[in-house]
């Protein structure tokens, strides 16, 4: 009788760590206090893939704070050495838009060059721009966009070539965004994600009603639209954020905190631009967060952050506000319906403030962007490729910041030339 032969147990290959450089936007750092919600979702997706052992390389502006190794943006010293003061009226351009042009032209010049000598796998843009978006063809299906926003010109500018073809690849942050720009290209939906663990929860019932509303005070978040329901309802409310269009904020907020100060109903409180930990702490103390934003938001990262904090939210039933907000966490009403959204501060206090905590963790956790992400890049290697098995050895430690790549010198332009003698 021939021996048993016990069955050999299937091993699935361990898969080797990645190299992926990260293309942000350059005007603002990644950085706490964060701009907005862009800057917050770069600074944590690169932070969480460093934390899983790939090598992340973050092109962004020379202020970002980052655990990936940061390669400084072209600065705006290092441009007006490039370029003469009218050089930007000689191409027909503005000059902040030649900037942001040649920034990205600079930046991916870098990329192209490591990725020849083998030192990059994938690319994630997240830049808003149209350069990193054409000159990423280079890289084939190895090129990620991720679209944040409406369809601004200079995306715009890029998707109508992109949608004659392309074999680089695309993702949404929600349904919503993915419906917007399928006239163009398709998307995959990875939804943004929070550190949900790192948001301090109360789970109890407000025993003082007050309310907040937080985000970048501008037109199309509607801050004065939360502060006149206030008024009208008599309710507290709390206004935290940075002043990123000051004629709105002088025109539209500053007089309804002054008209709240004559009255002395004492109902509204701007506090200014605040961290993370600060906001953390006004939202567990909320009753609840209020959502006025007019346009259709692609996301909403403050809805994810209310409900990481166990606080339900009041909003507009605008862009992803309804992916992510459901009615056992909130209540969402149409867009400016005072009456509706009025009528909403009588019932928001039902809304269990644990399901607000569950619903977070289930849908709004970081854990799920980035393995959506990773997904998508693992996708595009070979199986021997992503085995750590066949991976070369790992590089020398790299250090967290890069000097600035060095800037192209400017070209003299001919009427600076030495003139011949001979005529």
């Amino acid at each position: 009788m021939p021996p048993l032969s016990l069955p050999t147990a299937s091993v699935t290959p361990q898969k080797r760590p990645l190299r992926i450089a990260i293309i942000a936007h350059s005007l603002y750092p990644i950085a706490e206090p964060y701009a907005g919600g862009l800057e917050m979702i770069t600074h944590l997706l690169c932070d969480k893939l460093v934390a899983a052992g790939h090598e992340v390389l973050l092109y962004a502006h020379a202020d970002s704070q980052t655990e990936a190794t940061l390669v400084p943006l072209l600065s705006r010293q290092e441009f007006e050495t490039m370029v003469y003061p009218n050089e930007h009226e000689s191409v027909a351009m503005g000059r902040e838009e030649m900037y942001q042009y040649l920034t990205y032209q600079h930046a991916l010049r870098d990329i192209i060059e490591r990725d020849g000598r083998g030192e990059i796998d994938v690319v994630h843009n997240h830049s808003l721009h149209h350069i990193p978006m054409m000159m990423g063809q280079v890289f084939g299906k190895r090129f990620f966009t991720t679209f944040h926003t409406p369809i601004f010109p200079q995306l715009r500018l890029a998707l109508l070539t992109l949608q004659l073809g392309t074999d680089t690849q695309f993702t949404s942050i929600s349904t919503c965004q993915q419906k917007l720009f399928a006239e163009f290209v398709p998307s995959k939906v990875v939804y943004n994600g929070i550190d949900v663990d790192s948001f301090d929860a109360q789970l109890t019932p407000i025993d003082d009603e007050v309310y907040l509303w937080y985000g970048r005070i501008c037109p199309e978040k509607g801050t004065h639209l939360a502060m006149q329901y206030c008024l009208a309802a008599g309710k507290r409310l709390i206004i935290a954020g940075p002043k990123s269009n000051a004629q709105y904020f002088e025109q539209f907020v500053a007089p309804l905190l002054l008209q709240d100060k004559q009255q002395g109903s004492d109902l509204l409180d701007y506090v200014g631009h605040k961290t993370k930990a600060e906001i953390n702490r006004y939202l567990s103390q909320a009753t609840a967060m209020l959502f006025t934003s007019t346009w259709d938001e692609p996301y909403g990262l403050i809805l994810a952050e209310s409900l990481a904090c166990g606080t339900p939210v009041i909003g507009f039933d605008v862009g992803a506000c309804a992916e992510i907000v459901t009615p056992e966490t909130g209540i969402v009403v149409a867009k400016e319906d005072k009456a509706a959204f009025i009528k909403a501060f009588d019932n928001i206090k039902t809304i269990s403030r644990a399901a607000c905590r569950a619903r977070a963790k289930l849908f709004c956790a970081d854990t799920a962007m980035v393995d959506g992400y990773l997904d998508l890049y693992y996708q595009t290697l070979t199986p021997e490729q992503q085995s750590l098995s066949t991976a070369q050895k790992p590089s020398a430690a790299t250090p967290k910041h890069l000097p600035s790549m060095p800037a192209p010198q400017a070209t003299p332009s001919l009427d600076t030339l030495p003139q011949h003698a001979e005529g």
